[in-house]
């Protein structure tokens, strides 16, 4: 398992040397510096009504630092890298339409730099532009805010916004709670949808950890109304790799295309991750 990881990381990081040699400067060797990072991840979430949901899900940074580190390259299943979504069942419109795969450049102007903007291509083909910021606000060593929001245009979608903020609270036994909104605006149908979570994260030991999720989310027409609600308590662990992760989460979840009559299921997924370490 260590050589196919090991196997795995390298291959991925030759062809990044290759793709960052193509900018660098004459008689520079940066580029040998290339390297690549991600995660594949595997999971089957059957649940009453739909035994056969599988979801596949990958995300690849590339970093170039040929063009001073200030360039990355993206390679995900998602336009929003940044973000893990939820279980597949539980996606709605406008999170299907973002499953995607998408390739994009992302710039910044320093490595640190809290403001970047991204070019690429996703969502049925489209091509993008895309300006994102985050930043975050410490209250004490326990108690912190992580804000962001992003504008992006379509090439058929048009023009569309979201903003996110998270409060994150971690207690004297490292136990760590979390209150996640998020709304979205779509130019295209004059509309925007909300979503609100909370999150409870226990460490049980140190290779695993329970996480409790409430999450709802609904949106504004034809009226302000809730689309769906789901609940879930995952286990996560990686007892022989530190690349290696399982997970196990069982779920209730209410759809109003189901009319919220109750869907049971459960996720078990597997994800390996390369490059640096996590």
């Amino acid at each position: 398992m260590d050589e196919w990881q090991h196997s795995l990381t390298e291959s991925m990081n030759y062809s990044v040397r290759q793709i960052d040699s193509f900018f660098a400067m004459k008689g520079s060797n940066r580029y040998e510096d290339a390297r690549a990072q991600g995660r594949i991840s595997l999971g089957w979430e059957p649940r009453t009504r739909d035994m056969s949901d599988v979801d596949l899900r990958f995300k690849v940074r590339v970093r170039l630092p040929a063009l001073e580190d200030r360039v990355d390259l993206l390679l995900s299943d998602d336009e929003n890298y940044e973000q893990d979504t939820t279980l597949k069942a539980a996606r709605q419109p406008i999170e299907r339409r973002r499953r995607n795969t998408t390739i994009a450049l992302r710039y910044r102007s320093s490595e640190d730099a809290r403001l970047s903007h991204r070019i690429g291509t996703g969502r049925r083909g489209q091509v993008y532009v895309k300006s994102r910021y985050d930043d975050m606000a410490a209250y004490s060593e326990r108690l912190a805010l992580f804000y962001d929001a992003e504008a992006y245009l379509y090439t058929r979608d048009h023009f569309g916004a979201e903003v996110g903020a998270t409060m994150q609270y971690i207690s004297d036994h490292d136990h760590v709670f979390r209150f996640n909104h998020r709304f979205y605006y779509r130019d295209r149908s004059e509309d925007w949808i909300w979503q609100h979570e909370g999150q409870y994260l226990q460490p049980v030991n140190d290779h695993t950890a329970m996480i409790y999720t409430l999450f709802t989310e609904g949106g504004s027409r034809p009226d302000y109304r809730l689309n769906e609600v789901y609940l879930s308590s995952k286990w996560r662990s990686n007892p022989t790799r530190d690349w290696l992760f399982y997970e196990v989460e069982p779920f209730v979840i209410f759809l109003r295309d189901e009319d919220f009559k109750p869907s049971y299921g459960v996720v078990m997924r597997i994800e390996v991750y390369y490059g640096s370490p996590r």
